[in-house]
């Protein structure tokens, strides 16, 4: 078993002990200058919540990283989780310089008590330098394809990974990471047993510049893994054997058990992650991923946004009802404040308001864009893990 933080592990060995999460008295929304009491030593970092911010790295003005701190405090998320590789910009950075700008923000995630979960490559954009067999247009999407997880890994992302970790590390900024993320939304629907050698592998590279951060797969869920197959042993291996901390899975647009929106969830819920493993470990889920789309056919229009708003919680308040899940995390995140180039037009928190452009926040209400849904979303993912 991989060694973590002592805060990280001493979290889930508490939850386990009590065999269920214990609810602490509601995170109770104030004003845009004061940010929820801590109530509970919930998993993220204390908190319950974590915040997506894909792009956040890849801004160059100080005061963004200080605005996202900011807004992730406002909101009580103790965790940001970001990407290493930039499909937004297309920023070209080596992992080397990836290392570097975190190190250099260091001081403002530590002056927030703010730390980061870095997946180290995003599925639609690989590291500099990969070769073109490891990743093309599949299933409807660009992303890493088979050669890279069987072979490829080993080469760019691999120096990639090492740069990056290392520079962090030799800078004294480890603090400030949460977890390495082996990737986003990783997975080998063609041979779905070659994830396995994978993240086995690069565990071990990780693990030799860095002993002591907690590593996640950054894997979407067992449909994504190993296709059609409910009761998946790869799902299973991942819960019970793989060299990982938590659990991660995404969850978008779910609706209920015959409309699973992009990934069935409940089959890692009910299955995979559900009953205690042969060797006794019972990891964390953390459901990194949520949000639902700014128009769902047969369920609402754009713009029914209050029916959006009920969409949300209902996906909420099914992940909430299992005792596994132990965290979660909002899509596209970002302070209403920064630069807006990093932010997602179809889901996640920017999606709200006008055009939408991330609007009706109550962080951030201007003449032009009054408090409104996002608002509302704001003040029910600050209650968490109480919902209305």
């Amino acid at each position: 078993m991989n060694r973590g933080r002592t805060g990280f592990r001493a979290t889930i060995a508490a939850t386990l002990m009590a065999g269920t999460i214990t609810l602490g008295p509601a995170m109770r929304p104030a004003t845009a200058d004061s940010p929820p009491a801590s109530n509970a030593p919930y998993m993220l970092n204390g908190r319950f919540l974590m915040l997506n911010m894909h792009g956040a790295l890849f801004h160059e003005n100080e005061r963004d990283f200080r605005e996202n701190v900011a807004y992730a405090q406002w909101m009580g998320a103790g965790v940001i989780r970001v990407f290493a590789t930039d499909a937004n910009t297309n920023k070209r950075w080596s992992g080397r310089r990836v290392g570097n700008q975190i190190a250099d923000m260091a001081p403002i995630f530590r002056s927030g008590n703010v730390k980061l979960i870095v997946a180290l490559v995003n599925n639609h954009q690989p590291v500099p330098g990969e070769d073109p067999s490891s990743s093309g247009w599949a299933d409807g999407y660009y992303q890493l394809l088979l050669p890279f997880f069987t072979t490829n890994w080993r080469g760019a992302y691999l120096a990639f990974t090492r740069d990056l970790i290392a520079t962090v590390r030799d800078r004294g900024a480890l603090d400030v990471i949460y977890a390495w993320e082996l990737g986003n939304e990783l997975h080998t629907p063609n041979e779905p047993d070659a994830i396995r050698p994978f993240i086995v592998g690069a565990v071990e590279e990780i693990r030799r510049l860095d002993p002591i951060t907690p590593i996640l797969p950054g894997t979407m869920g067992t449909n994504h893994l190993d296709p059609w197959n409910v009761q998946s042993s790869v799902a299973r291996w991942l819960y019970c054997d793989a060299p990982i901390d938590a659990y991660t899975l995404h969850a978008y647009d779910w609706v209920s058990r015959e409309r699973q929106g992009d990934m069935p969830v409940e089959w890692d819920l009910d299955y995979a992650t559900a009953a205690p493993c042969p060797n006794g470990r019972r990891l964390p889920v953390i459901v990194e991923e949520m949000g639902s789309s700014v128009d769902l056919p047969g369920l609402y229009a754009a713009n029914e946004t209050n029916r959006r708003l009920e969409q949300e919680l209902r996906q909420i308040r099914f992940v909430l009802q299992y005792p596994q899940v132990q965290g979660v995390g909002f899509w596209s995140g970002e302070s209403p404040r920064v630069n807006r180039a990093y932010y997602d037009s179809r889901r996640g928190l920017t999606s709200y308001g006008p055009m939408p452009l991330g609007g009706g926040s109550c962080y951030d209400p201007t003449p032009l864009s009054q408090p409104g849904v996002r608002c509302r979303i704001e003040q029910m993912l600050r209650d968490l893990p109480s919902l209305p």
